[in-house]
């Protein structure tokens, strides 16, 4: 399971006793040079906004307006953290070009009818602006796509991104910042947060570079975290790490959306290299899209977004693969000017440079299991917030995977990630500035500030244990297998449940390293295994499937008692448990309308269980949205 004892001797060369036949070994150590300690280690500020990726960005700037000060923390650097880097389309809502009922019903029906409506139609509102807003950040510049330039041809990504490198929006996040004055402490891992007198304090963090503590004192907390993923090779991002889930769950907070699964793919040829698997998303434009959903042809729509999102990856485990040899393509470039005409004729400006060069067709399914659905994954503040919310006093939450608005219910039918992101930022923001506006600076409980600062070093203090990246490596392991985010059953996932309990209870209390790096991987690998039990827990609780919710022992939609969605919390025990959060009945649809209607397209399995006739299952029109 490891030893890191050798990470603790000093000079140039340690032993190492790991080699399989138990000999010793002297080897030079590969570390990097030690680094200095932060000149600064205390901080203090109306809002601290942890993690700035769309949502924490937008929070930042919109706090700093509203005249707070502001103090951004991220664990890597703004722009390159998490799932921001990767975002590289913009879908929103403008009246002259996408029709409202339309794409309301795309978020009704799209999202099986647990999507929250209310929170959509202030996406419909307010997407637009946003986009705008990050045109004026400079984050949608044109600039000729990896094929134009010559670069794609040549497969030199190197060269693509040294050219460009200036217009690239990942280099842009730490200019926006400096532009509102809003300081940023980098490579620095907020671990908890204090609280006095039931409201919040502040928290402590540390850099990770050096291992140094960092203590916050603020009114108020924008948590814009993130998601986390648990991937094999292939997925482009990093190991995205649920650590403000950690952090709200342990405060007693509820979480929805974890049974629902964003699984992506990658290529049994190639399975650890991005351009071949994900082409050049990192570095090209940065455009917007028409979400165009009509009334008229929603079915076609929901049957297409369905089949592409959910059908097809079922099949691919139920039925197995074809092999795939990586000299196959998929998708088209366009160019850069192209204007690609809407349902209505008219010459829609958002999809005037949006390209993406082509991608090799892939094969594997699953690259990034427990990175739940999109946008409505995260603490439940309740159907009536718009501000994030959460029941914590000075604690608000913004942005995927940390705030579970349900804009989307079971399935993302209408992208509404990045702009989503973007108005969850602005509106915590300004709900937490207003909020700092009206209390004065809490003082910290040092004894709170102590107890973080012993979690963070705990591991240091261990003569023997387990190395947390044989942690999560077996999380992953456990957490990847396509019975456990594709194909579901109960004997599966129980079995999945058995082997996270047995590392939450057997290893997580030795995880053991020395360097800053593998402090936090042992922080990372108790979010995980936190994530992985309370994802494992509501998929079981969950018996039906429903949206990128699949349970082979319960193939179909059961809406007298699923229209909900499934809340996952820790009790007064610390437990994790689950309950089922209803939907207003407004947005449940029309419950007389026959099954095979409300439900355009079935689950393999659905219409056996429920005696639907083949005759009555849904035909798709040809074209846009019908082809098979």
């Amino acid at each position: 399971m490891g030893n890191n004892n050798r990470y603790r001797e000093s000079g140039p060369y340690a032993e190492d006793t790991t080699s399989g036949l138990g000999e010793t070994i002297e080897v030079e150590r590969q570390y990097l040079p030690p680094v200095e300690k932060p000149e600064k280690t205390e901080y203090s500020c109306d809002v601290l906004v942890i993690g700035c990726g769309w949502a924490g960005l937008h929070a930042a700037v919109t706090a700093k307006k509203a005249g707070a000060d502001v103090i951004v923390v991220d664990k890597g650097k703004p722009g390159f953290s998490g799932l921001s880097p990767f975002s590289q389309g913009a879908t929103y809502f403008l009246p002259e070009f996408d029709e409202r009922e339309g794409s309301v019903l795309a978020a009704q029906r799209g999202g099986e009818y647990i999507a929250n409506l209310d929170w959509f139609d202030l996406w419909l509102e307010e997407s637009a602006k946003v986009v705008e807003e990050n045109r004026e950040f400079g984050f949608m510049e044109e600039y000729p796509t990896a094929k134009d330039s010559g670069y794609w041809d040549r497969w030199d990504p190197k060269g693509y991104r040294t050219e460009f490198l200036s217009l690239m929006r990942q280099e842009k996040w730490m200019d926006v910042l400096d532009r509102y004055g809003i300081p940023v402490v980098d490579h620095t891992m907020f671990v908890n947060v204090t609280t006095t007198d039931g409201k919040i304090s502040g928290g402590v963090g540390f850099h990770v570079k050096s291992a140094t503590p960092i203590t916050f004192r603020c009114k108020a907390i924008c948590m814009c975290t993130g998601t986390g993923s648990m991937k094999p090779t292939g997925y482009p991002t990093s190991e995205d790490t649920f650590d403000g889930e950690y952090i709200c769950v342990n405060l007693g907070l509820p979480v929805v959306g974890k049974e629902f699964d964003d699984f992506h793919q990658t290529s049994s040829f190639s399975p650890g290299n991005y351009f071949y698997n994900n082409s050049w998303e990192y570095s090209e434009n940065m455009g917007g899209s028409a979400i165009g959903a009509t009334k008229e042809d929603i079915d076609d729509y929901v049957y297409k977004k369905t089949r592409s999102k959910i059908t097809f990856r079922l099949n691919s485990v139920l039925e197995g693969l074809p092999a795939v040899d990586g000299s196959e393509w998929q998708s088209a470039f366009t160019g850069a000017t192209t204007i690609i005409k809407n349902d209505y004729g008219a010459a829609d400006p958002r999809k005037t440079g949006y390209k993406r060069s082509k991608e090799r067709v892939r094969d594997v399914f699953g690259a990034a299991p427990g990175m739940n659905s999109q946008m409505s994954c995260g603490v439940f503040c309740g159907w009536e917030d718009r501000e994030g919310k959460t029941g914590y006093p000075g604690l608000y939450v913004a942005g995927n995977g940390i705030y579970g608005s349900q804009v989307n219910g079971a399935i993302f039918n209408v992208q509404t990630n990045h702009p989503g992101c973007c108005i969850m930022g602005n509106h915590a923001g300004q709900a937490a500035a207003d909020y700092a506006k009206a209390i004065a600076l809490p003082e910290q409980d040092k004894s709170q500030v102590e107890a973080i600062v012993e979690e963070i070093f705990a591991p240091s203090r261990r003569e023997k244990g387990v190395d947390p990246n044989f942690v999560v490596e077996k999380l992953r392991n456990i957490m990847v297998d396509a019975g456990v985010h594709i194909v579901k059953s109960e004997k599966s996932l129980t079995a999945a449940l058995m082997q996270v309990e047995l590392i939450r209870d057997k290893m997580l209390p030795m995880l053991m390293g020395y360097t800053g790096h593998d402090l936090r991987l042992c922080l990372e690998a108790k979010h995980k295994a936190l994530s992985a039990e309370m994802k494992l827990k509501a998929n079981l609780f969950r018996t039906e499937s429903r949206g990128l919710h699949y349970r082979e022992d319960y193939p179909y939609r059961d809406d007298e008692n699923w229209l909900c969605h499934v809340g996952v919390y820790k009790d007064e025990n610390g437990e994790v448990q689950c309950k089922k959060i209803e939907v207003p009945d407004s947005w449940k649809g029309d419950l007389s309308e026959p099954h095979e209607k409300r439900y355009v397209l079935l689950f393999p399995g659905e219409a056996e269980a429920l005696g639907i006739p083949e005759e009555k299952i849904y035909q798709p029109k040809t074209g846009r949205g019908g082809k098979k």
